[in-house]
């Protein structure tokens, strides 16, 4: 053999296969929902850690207090426990502590100026149509919770103190607060601004972002009835930050927490019984008259807008495959699952709620 002559006995490695459009795409887009759900998850675990933090406080504070004295310190534990749905220090707390999180986590990607940015101009009477369409959905979830509950009922379980709950009204200040301006505040900047506004920039449709983060909003409330409404009014709240700007699903959602929550209470609780009733019933029933006739009024302009916002429909299967958002259903599942009880009573007679 020539000695000059040189054999090249390496082997060169294959040079990498290109991706397909399609799996660039997903890659692309998963990667920018997979970073957000990765801030979702810890505004989560900060809402949570902040709000048991502050229980932990308490305990300790009355550890401190009694000094050893248990009979007293079990007495201001009960009280504290008793009155926990109207303490809201600590979930006041939690969402700003949790939200300011997310403007730093967003910083670059998502800057709150931009999901601030105004969009179409509201007209009063977009603005009155959107609440007759807000609230429409209240009857219904009325006739579903007793339908639900009834069903629980046959087997042994109740959704009755949940129900309740989602129903009752403030009854101390910092829960007013909390649930009629703080709480839709940072509700709407975080799953209208950052959750709904990443779906957009990653390249879903307006209707698929709208929708999916209606139903993250939905799970978010961890109530198995009360994630039905929330879905719906999340709807309702994503068309009207996508199309006239978030400051108007924060006006929608005060309106709902604080108009048709804590002011109707209010107003119910100091009224004769037959009275509140009437009230209560008849609201609710303007309301859904109301509702049904500006959707079929806007039936045809509110199919046109499904269908010419709805595309590609593939990315709701990118969307509920992603690590980040899967963490985050199961997390408010699980949590969910905390407020079936056990029936301690003799199950609903239906038809006597039917019948009055």
């Amino acid at each position: 053999m020539d000695n000059n002559t040189q054999v090249n006995t390496s082997t060169s490695a294959p040079p990498p296969r290109a991706l397909s459009p399609e799996v660039a795409e997903r890659k692309e887009f998963k990667g920018k929902v997979e970073y957000m759900g990765a801030g979702l998850l810890i505004y989560v675990c900060i809402f949570y850690g902040t709000y048991i933090a502050d229980m932990f406080a308490h305990f300790t504070y009355y550890a401190v207090k009694t000094m050893g004295d248990k009979a007293e310190y079990d007495r201001l534990i009960q009280e504290y426990s008793d009155s926990l749905t109207e303490r809201a220090g600590g979930l006041i707390a939690g969402v700003i502590i949790g939200v300011i999180f997310l403007m730093l986590f967003f910083i670059k990607a998502l800057p709150v100026k931009k999901i601030f940015a105004p969009h179409r101009k509201m007209s009063p009477s977009k603005l009155l149509m959107l609440v007759c369409i807000l609230m429409c959905c209240q009857l219904v979830v009325t006739f579903m919770d007793e339908g639900v509950e009834w069903l629980l009922n046959q087997v042994g379980l109740s959704l009755q103190q949940a129900i309740e709950t989602s129903q009752a009204g403030s009854q101390t200040i910092s829960m007013f607060i909390y649930a009629s301006i703080i709480g839709p505040i940072i509700e709407e900047i975080v799953y209208r601004g950052f959750v709904m506004h990443t779906f957009e920039r990653a390249g879903c449709g307006k209707f698929c972002s709208i929708l999916s983060s209606a139903i993250l909003f939905g799970i978010m409330h961890a109530n198995p009835t009360q994630s039905v409404f929330a879905v719906y009014v999340g709807v309702v709240f994503g068309y009207a930050a996508m199309e006239f700007g978030l400051g108007w699903s924060i006006a929608l959602h005060i309106i709902n927490n604080f108009l048709f929550g804590d002011f109707m209470v209010f107003i119910s609780n100091r009224l004769p019984e037959t009275a509140a009733e009437i009230l209560d019933w008849g609201v609710l029933i303007v309301m859904f008259i109301a509702g049904v006739a500006v959707f079929i009024i806007k039936r045809k302009t509110a199919v046109s807008y499904i269908r010419e916002n709805n595309k590609p429909a593939k990315h709701y299967g990118w969307i509920f495959t992603c690590i980040s958002i899967l963490a985050f259903v199961l997390i408010h599942v699980l949590l969910s699952l905390t407020a079936f009880k056990e029936l301690d009573e003799q199950p609903l007679d239906f038809n006597s709620y039917l019948n009055g």
